[in-house]
């Protein structure tokens, strides 16, 4: 079966929760969650990859990792979680991503990258060329802007956006929100996603924009509704948005429509914030 492809960092993530506002002065008190354990392996790619192989999709995740400790964690996870090695490119002498996410009282966080080396395989490029699918999410953009243009006419493309220049800047986000078949976004994204809008969205860009507790809106085909959620309160929301992505595109790759993937991916993401709760 060939693998849907997912590109994006690999991340090893380092999260925590202070209390009160993080401002990069002083000390605040820092709380871990009950299950956190450091560290711990992440990025969308393997969040989404996940849940699309509990899923019985195989997912494969395109990104990049160092000859180290870090990148031999990351390889267990991908072991752990089901997902397929083939795209997962070792870059000797290079450390693996590093993430530090510090999250505030209010919910509200940030992040500290340390990338490592990234470079376009030819096993890589062979993966997207026979993949019917393809997910971006956040990564280079230097290797986001080369997958476009190495994808085919008939490639169905997903994005799972980020409101981060650092990954997405204006020409990348403006490729892509034309170009994607699917696009995936929260509320508080929606506006800097229309706003890079230089035409009207394809009549067939199937939207699915998550709104935490608020649940879940769904735009296609020039109609829209929305799912509730059940709303849970976590000191960690990591990959909650990439997984609720992977079990909707599960669904979506298996012709499935869109409010049954909505709600596979509230379903999916549900059970993964229910594990980290204290």
């Amino acid at each position: 079966m060939t693998a849907v492809a997912i590109a994006g960092f690999a991340t090893i993530d380092y999260v925590a929760r202070v209390e009160g506002d993080f401002t990069g002065r002083g000390t605040l008190m820092m709380r871990q969650g009950a299950t956190d354990a450091w560290p711990r392996a992440g990025g969308a790619a393997l969040f989404a990859g996940a849940a699309m192989a509990r899923a019985g999709i195989a997912a494969a995740p395109l990104t990049w990792i160092g000859d180290d400790a870090d990148g031999e964690v990351y390889r267990q996870a991908c072991r752990a979680a089901g997902v397929m090695l083939d795209a997962v490119a070792l870059m000797p002498g290079s450390p693996s991503t590093r993430c530090l996410l510090i999250y505030n009282a209010d919910g509200t966080y940030g992040c500290l990258l340390r990338p490592g080396r990234t470079l376009l395989t030819e096993r890589q490029q062979d993966l997207v060329a026979k993949t019917p699918w393809l997910v971006i999410a956040a990564g280079p953009p230097d290797i986001g802007r080369a997958l476009l243009d190495a994808i085919s006419p008939a490639t169905r493309l997903a994005w799972i956006a980020k409101d981060d220049p650092a990954c997405f800047p204006p020409d990348l986000v403006a490729r892509l929100v034309r170009r994607a078949d699917v696009v995936f976004c929260n509320a508080g994204e929606r506006a800097w996603l229309e706003g890079a809008r230089e035409e009207a969205a394809l009549a067939s860009q199937l939207l699915f924009e998550t709104r935490g507790a608020d649940g879940v809106r769904v735009e296609a085909a020039g109609e829209a509704f929305d799912l509730p959620a059940a709303p849970l309160t976590v000191d960690d929301a990591t990959g909650a948005g990439d997984t609720f992505a992977g079990a909707a595109l599960a669904v979506l790759i298996e012709d499935g429509a869109p409010r049954e993937a909505a709600l596979a991916g509230i379903a999916a993401a549900g059970a993964l914030l229910s594990g980290r709760r204290g």
